[in-house]
Parts: structure tokens; C-alpha cells; sequence
């Protein structure tokens, strides 16, 4: 079953696309929610495989929302909006999909079959033990111990690794996931980190932290991956 949450600050809206929903029999809703405030609650509380966000809410937009459970929770998350213009920002976040209202049934049944295809790969991706990467025409398959993190770069991946960098095509998110979390940790919308690189922490304001690696590299975490960055470190959250 794929566990579903809506966020539209309009009923209508919400009570449309549950019905739209309901020939799905693998779609499984949770929950409506209306306010970023009882999104947040109702994502932490559920944690869902997919949420049908609207961008424009009251006292917040839907960005605010994924930024704040980042790190957390990355479910599945298609946007409803009848704006156009965030449609590059979303796919930023790697959103799985972009539906314009009023969208049609077909439109929607598109839209949950990329999430099924979505969710089916997250599943299914094995570990990686070495991550390919182009240097000079050749493929070489780099060692997942010799990377000290990855910083996502205009739509690509930035592989530090000791004195070198290498560029790749793809997504932080669907990286991290097939990395695992046991050896790195997401600690910004733009950063993961292999943890054993980590040699000092600082405390910042405003929830930040300031991690120096063993390379001398220093890297920001964000605020929403405060709590993710302490238990990893064996901090008290």
C-alpha cells in the first residue's frame, strides 16, 4: 500500500482529489491537512509514502514544508499547484511530479504510476560498493571509502573525495539512498557526508552546525537536519 497524505489549504481541492484517488486500491490515504503547521505534525506522525503538496498555503508553501522533515523523512512527493513558475524548483527537490490544476484523471493516473515506479526503485536499488565516475574519457569506479562528501550542483553531484572533485549526473536523494545511512548522512537539502570523516563539531545559532572533517573541509549542516546530525553523532537531540 502506498501511504498518502494531501496538503491543500483549500477543501474542495482535497475532497476532489481523494475521490479521484479512491479507484486506486493501492493508495492508501492517511490524511488531509491544510496548514504547514499540521502537515509537518501529521508527516512526523505518519510518515508517508507520498504527499500531494500544494506550493501556496497560508503562514508557509509547501518548500517550507520538505524543508522542514529533510533529513527525517523523504517520502515520495508530487506537487499540486496552479502555478507553473515553481516548476523548476520543484524538480530541484526531485519531486516526482508537477501537476498544473485543473489536471484530469489521466493526468493523475500518470502522475502515481511514476510514483510507483519511483517508490518500486527505491526498494529494489542495492548498495553501492564503488560509484563510477568520468575522468578523461575513462570510467573509473571510485571507492566508496575514499569519499569524504557529495554537494549537489545545479541539477549534478560533486564527489569530494581527499584532494579531487568528480561531477556526475543525478539526485542527492536517490544517491544517499543507495550509499545507505549507516555510512553517510544527509546533513543539508545539498550535502551528505561519509561520517567518519566528521572530526569536530560546533554548535551555531539558529540550529546550524559547523562539522570540520578530517580533511580540514568545514561543512554548514541545515536547520531541519538538526536532531538527524546529533543522533548520528551520538549527541542528545
Amino acid at each position: 500500500m502506498i501511504k498518502t497524505l494531501i496538503v491543500d489549504d483549500e477543501p474542495p481541492a482535497r475532497r476532489r482529489l481523494q475521490r479521484m484517488l479512491a479507484p486506486h486500491e493501492d493508495v492508501h490515504l492517511l490524511a488531509g491537512c491544510g496548514s504547514p503547521a499540521t502537515a509537518i505534525a501529521a508527516l512526523q506522525r505518519h510518515r508517508p509514502d507520498l504527499v500531494f503538496l500544494d506550493i501556496q498555503l497560508p503562514e508557509g508553501d509547501g518548500f517550507g514544508i520538505l524543508d522542514a522533515i529533510w533529513g527525517r523523512h523523504d517520502p515520495a512527493v508530487v506537487f499540486v499547484t496552479a502555478f507553473s513558475h515553481h516548476a523548476v524548483r520543484a524538480f530541484e527537490v526531485d519531486a516526482v511530479d508537477y501537476l498544473l490544476k485543473p489536471y484530469g484523471r489521466d493526468r493523475l493516473d500518470l502522475a502515481l504510476d511514476r510514483v510507483r515506479d519511483r517508490l518500486a526503485r527505491r526498494t529494489a536499488a542495492p548498495a553501492l560498493n564503488r560509484l563510477p565516475v568520468e575522468m578523461g574519457g575513462r570510467i573509473r569506479l571510485l571507492d566508496l571509502d575514499s569519499i569524504d562528501y557529495v554537494r549537489a550542483e545545479d541539477g549534478y553531484l560533486r564527489i569530494h573525495a581527499g584532494t579531487r572533485s568528480h561531477l556526475v549526473r543525478g539526485t542527492l536523494a536517490k544517491l544517499h539512498e543507495r550509499l545507505g545511512s549507516a555510512e553517510f548522512l544527509r546533513i543539508h537539502r545539498s550535502v551528505i557526508v561519509r561520517i567518519d570523516r566528521i572530526r569536530e563539531l560546533e554548535i551555531l545559532g539558529h540550529g546550524e552546525m559547523l562539522l570540520t572533517l578530517c580533511s580540514g573541509n568545514t561543512l554548514i549542516s541545515g536547520r531541519a537536519y538538526r536532531d538527524q546530525v546529533r543522533a548520528a553523532l551520538g549527541l542528545p537531540t
